[in-house]
């Protein structure tokens, strides 16, 4: 192996080391999303978990609320996912942070008006686009829109099963999905990020190779 093939493979798995999962509970208590406000790195992953009844995950617009963000300009869209009560359902939709712009994501299930009522999350909130106005804006809407199609923007993967699974104690293996083929891509280029202990060790890895 060449040394700048040995270099870029040692990045990659520095990269994959440094990425985390965040476990986000769509529906456990009440119509919310939790926790409703992230911060994500570049290459970080977001892991929505699904509760009873029927819920989905949207990629909103800034501009109006409970609507989703257009499809041409990427984003991502679950689709509904029906869950007994009692547990979390055993698939769970993994999107990837492609950049650390701010996202805004909401439920878009009418029935109980979700999004109306508060069942919305942000990740890496900016100056302007926060909680607040968003939470203000949702609030007048009358419904909320669900992209047409299936699934895209993440994938479908099995949650992993433990003797008591929690919000923050498992992460998914890979595995089938829900049934239907799996969503592939993300909701950009999909590139995992390096932090700076990750490229320190890359470094090192390249010194190794001169």
């Amino acid at each position: 192996m060449s040394p700048l093939s040995s270099l870029l493979l040692a990045a990659g798995l520095v990269a994959q080391a440094t990425a985390k999962i965040i476990p986000i509970s769509v529906g456990k208590t009440n119509l919310t999303m939790t926790p409703n406000s992230i911060a994500a790195e570049k290459g970080d992953i977001l892991e929505f978990r699904f509760w009873a009844k029927n819920h989905s995950v949207v990629q909103g617009s800034w501009k109006t609320a409970c609507q989703p963000k257009p499809k041409e300009e990427g984003g991502f869209w679950s689709g509904f996912v029906p869950t007994e009560a009692g547990a979390p359902n055993s698939q769970v939709f993994r999107v990837t942070i492609n950049d650390t712009q701010p996202i805004v994501f909401y439920c878009s299930q009418n029935t109980g008006t979700h999004c109306k009522k508060g069942m919305f999350g942000v990740v890496n909130a900016g100056v302007e686009l926060t909680l607040e106005p968003y939470a203000k804006a949702a609030n007048g809407s009358d419904s909320a829109g669900s992209p047409e199609g299936g699934p895209y923007g993440g994938v479908f993967e099995a949650l992993q099963a433990t003797p008591s699974t929690t919000d923050g104690g498992s992460s998914p293996s890979s595995s089938p999905t829900n049934g239907a083929p799996a969503p592939s891509g993300t909701n950009g280029a999909g590139a995992l990020g390096v932090s700076f202990v990750g490229m320190a060790a890359v470094g090192a890895a390249a010194l190794a190779l001169i």
